[in-house]
């Protein structure tokens, strides 16, 4: 397999494949001698700092595609070792195809600015399994606060594209029980935990008790909540993140009902939660 064909499978816009290409062609000595491998399982900032040092000047980010396109090349050869299907590996790189798509939408421009966060990804700490994605952590305790001892914990991340359906999460979560063990053993009792705009108490006393977003909130047990974090607009409002609230959006039923309650000086914020059962 080929970085063109990892593009074509997960499904990368043509105006972005044809950019990375231009980018590889460009920079074939330099990416030639750089040592990815072991960027690509250095601690995350770590090996990422080191990569944009040796890459230098990337306006538009192509570099670093192009570049950690080349550390999922390598990844593939350790799902493989591990038993860990293609199918997977697909779905768990086609981050890239989702990001650098969205920027083209938004801003109409080919460009990479998730480089920060695909380095979970590569270093196989982050999964896509169904709707959701799975990342292992160590260490880290609620409300971002240091925690003793070697906690362990596989916290969901919920794509933009991700189906919430009771049916779809079930199987997501049914799929990722069996996987973790099964390859990685010492997260086989860790438990799920997951932090989002969507575990928001207020929300579930917005939406009806039909909704998606809702009904996926009530899996969980709300642990800590920053009722005045802002990190909600970028999800709800994501074309008017800084726009003052009453000219928010109503394109929604969500958008709808949470401008009502911002309108009124209620909260929204971010959560964080234990999964139930």
């Amino acid at each position: 397999m080929t970085v063109m064909q990892i593009w074509q499978e997960i499904g990368v816009q043509a105006a972005v494949s044809a950019r990375a290409e231009e980018v590889l062609r460009e920079n074939e000595a330099l990416f030639s001698g750089l040592p990815l491998e072991k960027w690509r399982t250095a601690p995350y900032e770590e090996g990422l700092s080191a990569l944009k040092e040796a890459l230098g000047e990337d306006e538009d980010g192509m570099k670093l595609f192009a570049a950690q396109s080349q550390e999922a090349l390598l990844a593939l050869r350790e799902y493989e070792k591990r038993g860990i299907g293609r199918d997977i590996f697909l779905a768990t790189m086609a981050f890239m195809a989702r990001f650098s798509g969205e920027a083209l939408v938004r801003r109409g421009r080919v460009e990479w600015t998730w480089d920060w966060w695909f380095p979970r990804q590569l270093a196989l700490k982050e999964f896509r399994l169904g709707a959701l994605e799975y990342e292992m952590t160590e260490g880290a305790a609620f409300g971002g606060k240091p925690s003793g001892g070697n906690t362990r914990r596989i916290f969901l991340h919920i794509p933009a594209d991700a189906d919430l359906s009771d049916g779809a999460v079930d199987a997501s979560l049914a799929a990722a029980r069996a996987f973790f063990p099964k390859h990685f053993p010492a997260f086989a009792d860790a438990e799920y935990v997951c932090e989002s705009w969507m575990l928001s108490p207020t929300l579930r006393e917005m939406l009806p008790e039909t909704s998606r977003v809702r009904r996926f909130s009530e899996r969980f047990s709300v642990v800590f909540w920053e009722e005045d974090s802002p990190a909600f607009r970028d999800w709800i409002f994501p074309s008017a993140v800084a726009a003052p609230v009453k000219e928010l959006p109503e394109e929604t039923l969500l958008q709808r009902a949470v401008k009502r309650r911002l309108l009124t000086g209620g909260k929204v914020g971010w959560a964080e939660g234990v999964l139930k059962g």
